[in-house]
């Protein structure tokens, strides 16, 4: 099968860069590209008009959640609606997951706002956070098995974890460890990685996941050791908050990236997430401008997934974007929770980076996309994605430019960047099949996927309230921009 998109603005590929070539042509055969240039001369199938469009490599979200995020419940909020007493965070009292049809709705869900937001490619996270040191359950099968029929092209893991942190009666921050919980965990793991690692044509691989840095220092070793000998990377949140790290200082006597280093954790096979606290961050208690954490990163080709609007929600920011690429290090982008749109994560990387380094040269629309596309690629030891060239694969997104909020197109890459969004987005092909369609998933009712996915979002707040150990309101917990009229929800 053959399919020539006509552009339009195309995002090609040449001398190891990305090139934009005006009023030319992509051939997809199969699954793969088969030319990219002015014309085409040979037989095709069918023809896609793409004028007045981008045509760009697919987006590679290197960290996602796949569920109906309850993160948003908390937003514009700085009260912690679900500190952790030991009750709460060990024993899993007043924790919420999603089963059977609502596991697979919120999957859904999520899987097709990715889809319709330009990723091509989507290292998942989860579905919903699981109680008591993440047992088995079928949360990474409902997820191949969605992403194998949407098309979708998807990294799948089941995180686990050693520790959980709660807080005691003192208030003080305390880890419960089960050692052998986590190793069945990571057992079952690695079953998931011996099931579906190529599965689905290939569209469905694996990797490990301890899920926090912080809860599973006692069982880092026996898991790269596991990954090194099944071969898949590893990703893992690191670093994402100041207590994280200072208290690796007051436990170990080094700093995270430290810590991972001192037992040969750190690899090119590593994706560490966020990664927000270094002895670069002016909090860190480091001298300022010591790059040393980064230098290490680098040196050893770890890569960091940068997530700009999670933590610009959240009042907080990458220590500079720049200075992380500048040291040598490989940043690729992942929407991590909601809403999942990558052309607007290019756009609060650009920015975030901008503001954090003062300096309006910084986080360019070049960097950003390449972040969103190469870097990724090269993030998950891939060189088939991410570009348009021959032999690579045919994962495309098509951009409408033809309206009014766009504007006039001087700099395709600019304009995708600084005005464009993920409801642009017209067509997405993964593996020359096309998933998304005059901004649609071919064969999802949207409709009745929005009423169901808003009954398991209603259900999912009325368990945190109903379950919540320290009885707190639903105002408490998830505080309303305006307060509700009398017998609203």
């Amino acid at each position: 099968m053959r399919t020539l998109i006509q552009g339009g603005w195309i995002v090609g590929f040449q001398n190891g860069h990305h090139a934009i070539l005006r009023d030319g042509v992509v051939v997809l055969e199969d699954d793969r590209i088969l030319h990219v240039g002015p014309s085409f001369e040979g037989r095709v199938d069918q023809t896609l008009d793409a004028r007045r469009k981008l045509v760009s490599p697919g987006f590679v979200n290197i960290h996602a959640v796949a569920n109906i995020d309850i993160q948003t419940l908390a937003l514009d909020s700085n009260s912690d609606g679900f500190a952790s007493p030991r009750v709460y965070a060990v024993d899993g009292v007043g924790q919420v997951e999603f089963t059977g049809e609502m596991l697979r709705t919120s999957a859904l869900f999520s899987l097709v706002q990715l889809l319709k937001g330009g990723s091509t490619t989507i290292v998942e996270i989860t579905t919903m956070a699981p109680s008591r040191f993440e047992v088995p359950r079928d949360e990474a099968p409902i997820l191949a098995e969605i992403a194998g029929k949407l098309g979708a092209r998807i990294y799948v893991s089941h995180k686990f974890r050693a520790g959980k942190r709660y807080l005691d009666s003192g208030g003080v921050w305390r880890y419960h460890w089960d050692l052998a919980a986590a190793r069945s965990a990571l057992d079952y793991a690695q079953e998931v990685v011996k099931t579906y690692e190529g599965a689905y044509d290939d569209r469905v691989r694996t990797m490990l996941f301890p899920y926090q840095f912080d809860a599973c220092t006692q069982i880092l070793p026996e898991v790269k050791q596991a990954a090194r000998e099944l071969d898949v990377p590893v990703h893992m949140h690191t670093s994402q908050s100041l207590f994280e790290f200072h208290d690796c200082l007051r436990r170990y006597n080094k700093t995270p990236v430290q810590f991972l280093d001192g037992i040969d954790f750190l690899d090119d096979r590593t994706i560490l997430t966020h990664l927000l606290y270094t002895t670069l961050h002016p909090a860190s208690g480091y001298p300022p401008g010591d790059g040393s954490d980064l230098q290490i990163v680098a040196d050893r080709g770890t890569h960091v997934a940068h997530c700009a609007v999670v933590y610009v929600r959240r009042g907080k920011i990458l220590g500079s974007f720049a200075r992380y690429r500048g040291a040598g290090i490989n940043v690729p982008l992942g929407t991590d929770t909601f809403p999942q749109d990558m052309i607007q994560e290019m756009r609060w990387a650009a920015l975030a980076c901008k503001w954090s380094d003062r300096n309006a040269n910084h986080g360019t629309a070049r960097e950003v996309f390449n972040a969103a596309t190469l870097d990724g690629a090269r993030a998950l030891g891939r060189d088939d994605l991410g570009r348009l060239a021959p032999g690579a694969k045919a994962d495309v997104v098509i951009v409408d430019f033809n309206r009014l909020h766009i504007g006039p197109v001087d700099d395709p890459i600019k304009t995708l960047v600084y005005a464009a969004s993920g409801s642009d987005v017209d067509t997405v092909i993964v593996d020359g099949r096309i998933v998304v369609a005059g901004g649609r998933v071919p064969g999802v009712d949207e409709a009745d996927l929005i009423q169901k996915a808003a009954a398991a979002h209603i259900w999912q707040k009325d368990q945190f309230v109903e379950q919540h150990p320290r009885g707190a309101s639903s105002s408490l917990l998830f505080p309303p921009t305006y307060g509700a009229q009398r017998g609203e929800r």
